[in-house]
């Protein structure tokens, strides 16, 4: 499953190359990959949405929001993504079967505003988000199993650790996208204090604070398993912020 590949071209590519070496006398067999598109790819999301609000009153409002969804496929619905199991002509799609690169299950948001009784003017506001892992494939980019020259055979079912700093462990479902990278949560906060000064003119004095708790949100690590850093966490997501605090000052007229 190691040694090297002997390339072999699909009739497909052995048509193209025959014409264009007759057109081009002395035109090259092709020695890299060729890349077709094909309009073959399906993909299907379901989702529930769930939402409660409560309007101001009593000197508060809050709204929860939660999403349950799935997304699945034959392809990870990212761009124009190729097939890792294709055998010559064959895509084998069904192999390909999996949750899609945005399957993310849980997406919880708790949000709200306060003005405190007795304070003459003092609000707090906050806003908390919950999500659960996306998927990644577990997979060691010294193997081909299927000999197609694609190093992205995904590993059995199974659990697996990584070693290292910041190591985790995770359950895999096998197949494409058969495991789900750590969660995401971060709540911030906002206070404020308002001052009047007359003829419906205010000043507000407010400090606000991002990713309260101080959560690192990582990125999902590296799912080969001959890399050094399998399953280690070592960037993090996008959506991630250090704790950060800031105060400001706005006047109302």
């Amino acid at each position: 499953m190691t040694s090297p590949n002997v390339r072999q071209d699909s009739a497909t590519l052995s048509t193209i190359t025959s014409a264009l070496q007759q057109r081009y006398p002395g035109f090259a067999a092709f020695s890299g990959a060729v890349g077709t598109f094909q309009n073959a790819a399906e993909t299907d999301y379901d989702a529930l949405m769930f939402q409660v609000e409560k309007r101001f009153s009593r000197n508060y409002n809050t709204r929860v929001s939660y999403t349950l969804s799935h997304s699945r496929g034959n392809t990870s619905g990212a761009g124009i993504p190729a097939s890792a199991f294709q055998v010559l002509d064959d895509l084998n799609l069904d192999l390909n079967e999996g949750p899609t690169n945005f399957d993310q299950r849980h997406n919880l948001v708790v949000s709200g505003t306060a003005i405190v009784p007795r304070t003459g003017g003092l609000s707090i506001a906050w806003i908390g988000r919950a999500l659960s892992g996306r998927p990644l494939t577990n997979f060691n980019s010294t193997i081909d199993v299927d000999r197609n020259g694609t190093l992205a055979d995904p590993l059995p079912v199974g659990s697996y650790s990584g070693t290292g700093a910041n190591a985790i462990s995770l359950d895999n479902d096998g197949g494409r996208n058969g495991a789900y990278g750590p969660g995401f949560f971060k709540l911030d906060l906002r206070l404020g204090y308002n001052v009047g000064i007359g003829n419906n003119r205010k000043v507000e004095l407010f400090g606000e604070m991002f990713n309260v708790t101080g959560r690192d949100n990582f990125a999902n690590p590296s799912g080969d398993q001959s890399s050094p850093n399998f399953l280690r966490l070592t960037g993090l997501s996008t959506s991630s912020t250090p704790r950060t605090g800031q105060l400001g000052v706005r006047f109302a007229f």
